[in-house]
């Protein structure tokens, strides 16, 4: 017998939709147990110990102090950067409102659509969207941290938000 390798790009693909599988599943069980913003609160309380490694903690902090508008535009940079994780860079579109703040979209996201088909084909009885309202919550409540708020608005098939430099 002979297997043939998978692509680098079909992995991603299967990997995703696994992922999304998953979170799925657990969203409609958090729901039915009554403890998605229990989930939401101890998520942000864990990445919150993670982003000060990602940014450089201190450092981070006394940048922002001596280099306000340089440090935000470094840090969005970094969250934009890492987006393309989840977003095809084509589906991302920002524009530096100022030093100290952006404003962006996500149009025709990938994640929305592919959850759409998740919760239609497995007949979970879920918002599909529940993946954006999430976001919603845990980007302002996570980079409050750092003296960045976030708005973030929902739209059929994507979102907009704003984040600026306190």
């Amino acid at each position: 017998m002979v297997i043939k390798e998978m692509s680098i790009e079909e992995r991603y693909d299967r990997l995703l939709d696994d992922y999304l599988l998953d979170v799925a599943t657990d969203y409609a069980l958090l729901e039915e147990c009554g403890v998605v913003d229990k989930r939401l609160d101890l998520s942000v309380k864990v990445q919150k110990k993670m982003l000060p490694k990602i940014l450089g903690g201190p450092v981070f902090k006394l940048l922002k102090v001596l280099a306000p508008g340089r440090t935000f535009q470094q840090l969005s940079n970094t969250w934009l950067y890492n987006a393309q994780t989840w977003h095809p860079l084509s589906t991302i579109g920002v524009t530096n409102v100022s030093d100290r703040e952006i404003a962006g979209e996500i149009k025709n996201c990938v994640l929305l659509k592919r959850m759409r088909d998740i919760v239609k084909k497995t007949g979970l009885e879920i918002d599909p969207k529940f993946l954006c309202k999430n976001d919603a919550k845990h980007f302002p409540k996570l980079f409050k941290e750092f003296g960045i708020d976030i708005t973030w608005d929902l739209e059929e098939n994507g979102c907009r938000f704003v984040a600026k430099l306190k």
